[in-house]
């Protein structure tokens, strides 16, 4: 079961939903200087409007995640439909 934590767990493992935009850019690197140990995680599900998937991960690490994971969920989304 997923948790929202209430306080930053310093020198812990924290995971964040990362869509390389500015809300989730600060909150990584927010993460990172109050001591925690981001991970971030993408989802790719193939919309139109995103050029380059790749860079993203690369982005969440410039911006301190500890490791950056670019997931292929299109295939899921169209049998879920």
């Amino acid at each position: 079961m997923a948790t929202i934590l209430q306080n930053l767990p310093a020198g812990q493992k924290v995971g964040i939903a990362f869509s390389g935009g500015l809300d989730t850019s600060a909150a990584l690197l927010w993460m990172k200087r109050g001591g925690a140990i981001p991970y971030a995680y993408t989802a790719n599900l193939g919309q139109p409007d995103e050029p380059d998937y790749d860079e993203i991960p690369r982005k969440a690490l410039q911006y301190g995640a500890e490791k950056a994971r670019l997931i292929d969920c299109r295939l899921q989304l169209a049998h879920e439909g």
